[in-house]
């Protein structure tokens, strides 16, 4: 055998050994996953005193988050059936309660934004197609998680609620507003093949 074809086995033998030893390549890092569930509700006697219609701004925006917007939208992976429901005691206490009366409930596993994006999900895309409300959910993920809410309900009186604030998993947050209210839930999910079971 000549020095030459010896060089080269010598050669792609060393190749072959270092990739065997190499790392893989990364593969890319899928976006984390939440399960949102909420249900909205209004009050059975509308408020009085004060002006109730005037709009509440835009607590934790910016600004309007109409307005704002930009980076990659989220994602709806999956829109939940009742009976995934997670809030459904809720739900039926505020209708036991004769005050409120819910008015919309829904579940479903999204991505999040980047913090301070305010690229949201409209209402009717995920299932929510109540008469009268309109708006967005908002996720944001940064080192905290934020969920976010601007909704709108009736048509002459209409109410308005807009708030952006950090949330935990697993626990019940409430966004309130004298005419009606939000009671919502975010949990993580590790996978999209937990969120199909």
């Amino acid at each position: 055998m000549s020095a030459m074809r010896k060089s080269f086995r010598g050669l792609l033998a060393c190749a072959l050994a270092a990739l065997a030893g190499a790392p893989a390549p990364a593969q890319q890092k899928s976006a984390p996953l939440f399960r949102v569930e909420l249900v909205v509700f209004r009050a059975t006697t509308p408020p009085t005193g004060e002006d109730w219609t005037a709009s509440p701004g835009f607590r934790g925006f910016n600004a309007d988050p109409a307005t704002q917007g930009g980076g990659e939208s989220p994602s709806v992976i999956r829109i939940y059936e009742s009976d995934r429901y997670q809030l459904g005691g809720m739900a039926s206490k505020l209708r036991e309660s004769g005050t409120y009366r819910p008015i919309a409930h829904a579940a479903w596993v999204q991505t999040a934004t980047a913090w301070g994006h305010h690229a949201g999900i409209d209402l009717a895309d995920l299932g929510i197609k109540t008469p009268e409300l309109s708006g967005t959910v908002y996720l944001e993920r940064g080192t905290l998680l934020h969920l976010g809410l601007d909704l709108k309900l009736g048509s002459g009186p209409t109410y308005h609620l807009s708030e952006l604030r950090r949330i935990k998993f697993n626990e019940k947050n409430y966004f309130d507003h004298p005419a009606f209210g939000v009671i919502a839930i975010v949990s993580p999910v590790k996978s999209a093949g937990e969120a199909a079971e």
